[in-house]
């Protein structure tokens, strides 16, 4: 997606260099507000008294013509000469725009190995945003614009936190059974859903373009190039969620399929000794022809292959998180290439409709103040090289004249931003992490264990992230897609 992203670009830009260099000598007949005075000419040709005498003028009628004609005819020729170099011509000055629109989103984040994804559905935005363009006129058929956006969220939205759907959460472990080590699949699916509320986005583009370049029969279009900068905050509370530590081997059976198509996985119980050691575990009560054991009122029976002094219930809890559970600010920001089209119906009525094309750069940053194992106040870190995200705009607008320099305008916006194998960081808190490591290094150099051990692997691992600054970094992890739908009503005015 990079390299195709980086050739489409660059094959655009170079199709507008022939268009930059005939620029100059360009000729354009549109104008976006049409002077009211053009409707009196559109219908000249149904007044004998204001075509006949211009067209007979012209057409060189003799001399001895009476005077009142002569009159009449030099007054019309002078009020059509007039008429028609105020509706002709190229769009010129300064137009000012101001609009408020309502959007309805979706931002999906993935995580690919992790196998957690996080969602916050039916975002919805009240959004005012404004436009400044300036047109240099007939000699120089050129165009400036510059506009900016302020949104904040309206009404509260559900947030999904799912490490279950993506089925990446297990991963296998050697347990050891009555003296035998045999491999066991180990998972934790959580999930939890909060609370959106109180977001806010930002806006900013910037763009040069040539003023109806091209022609095909009343529809004009104007190729342009920019900058767009798109900026979103959003924070969830009132999250509640649920873990469940799970198990399965061959001896200890937790996962089975009760019925064609449904699996069931009862939680990890394992038992502990006074130190907190696990040695033994509790499963599915299995026949001898494989079918699970059942009580007499349908439950299943749980074994355990020791009398311990205590129960581990591994991960397996219900929480509750009454404040801000998860903070996210993400960026997409880069250049684009746009086309936009324009229809006159008449001289007060105008259909636009544009589509963009933009490879911005992507980077987010996440904040979990619940995780005490994450750093704190940026937990997540993801970012997005040049050509691995690509945003897609369209836009379609009617507009209707008010007076002769203001219009009133009615349309539509759609934005689809997705980036793929964005790099994901994830930074530990050093002084949790530093005081795990020092009790496993004494209990290393007090000979509690030895290098063929899983404690002396972990002990390891945990040296290698200190060497790293406590930072996780994960390439090609992240696909993060934000769609947004809006609808737009504005006042737009030129001087």
């Amino acid at each position: 997606m990079k390299g195709m992203s980086r050739i489409l670009c660059c094959m655009t830009l170079c199709s507008l260099l022939p268009l930059v260099a005939d620029a100059a000598g360009t000729y354009y007949n549109g104008n976006l507000y049409q002077n009211p005075q053009s409707k009196y000419n559109a219908n000249a040709s149904t007044n004998n008294n204001a075509g006949g005498f211009y067209n007979n003028y012209g057409a060189g009628r003799g001399y001895g013509q009476n005077m009142q004609g002569v009159g009449v005819t030099k007054t019309a020729s002078t009020t059509k000469k007039s008429t028609s170099t105020r509706s002709s011509g190229a769009k010129r000055g300064f137009h000012v725009g101001a609009n408020i629109a309502h959007e309805f989103s979706n931002w999906d984040l993935k995580m690919r190995n992790a196998g957690s994804e996080l969602r916050y559905d039916n975002l919805r935005w009240n959004v005012l945003s404004g436009e400044a363009a300036y047109y240099f006129g007939d000699s120089t058929p050129m165009q400036i614009k510059i506009g900016g956006s302020y949104g904040v969220q309206f009404g509260d939205s559900p947030m999904i936190d799912d490490d279950v759907t993506s089925g990446n959460m297990w991963e296998v472990q050697n347990i050891i059974v009555g003296g035998v080590t045999e491999e066991a699949l180990f998972g934790t699916p959580a999930l939890s859903i909060g609370t959106s509320k109180s977001g806010k986005q930002y806006g900013f583009n910037a763009a040069f373009g040539f003023t109806d370049l091209f022609n095909t029969g009343r529809v004009k279009m104007t190729p342009s190039i920019g900058y767009r900068y798109f900026k979103y905050q959003l924070e969830t509370k009132s999250n509640y969620g649920l873990m469940v530590d799970v198990v399965n081997s061959n001896s200890f059976v937790n996962c089975v399929e009760v019925q064609a198509g449904e699996i069931q996985c009862g939680p990890y119980i394992g038992f502990a000794d006074g130190n907190g050691n696990v040695f033994g575990y509790a499963g599915f009560e299995i026949d001898a022809n494989g079918n699970l054991v059942q009580n007499p009122d349908g439950s299943y029976i749980i074994l355990n292959n020791t009398s311990a002094a205590q129960l581990d219930a591994g991960e397996t809890y219900y929480y509750e998180q009454s404040g801000t559970s998860h903070k996210y600010q993400t960026e997409w920001a880069g250049p684009y290439l746009a086309l936009d089209m324009e229809y006159m119906i008449n001289n007060d009525n105008i259909v636009n409709a544009g589509v963009e094309f933009g490879l911005p750069m992507y980077k987010s940053r996440g904040d979990q103040p619940y995780r005490f194992d994450w750093a704190h106040p940026t937990s997540v870190e993801d970012k997005g090289d040049f050509g691995d995200a690509y945003h897609l705009g369209f836009n379609a607008m009617w507009s209707t004249s008010v007076s002769e320099s203001v219009m009133l305008s009615l349309g539509m916006t759609y934005d689809y931003y997705r980036v793929k194998d964005a790099t994901a960081t994830t930074y530990l808190n050093p002084t949790y992490y530093q005081a795990i490591l020092t009790d496993y290094e004494t209990a290393y150099a007090g000979g509690d264990f030895d290098d063929n051990s899983s404690n002396y692997d972990y002990m390891v691992y945990l040296q290698d992230m200190k060497s790293k600054g406590w930072a996780l970094e994960s390439k090609n992890e992240i696909e993060s897609i934000y769609k947004s739908m809006g609808i737009r009503l504005g006042l737009t005015a030129k001087f």
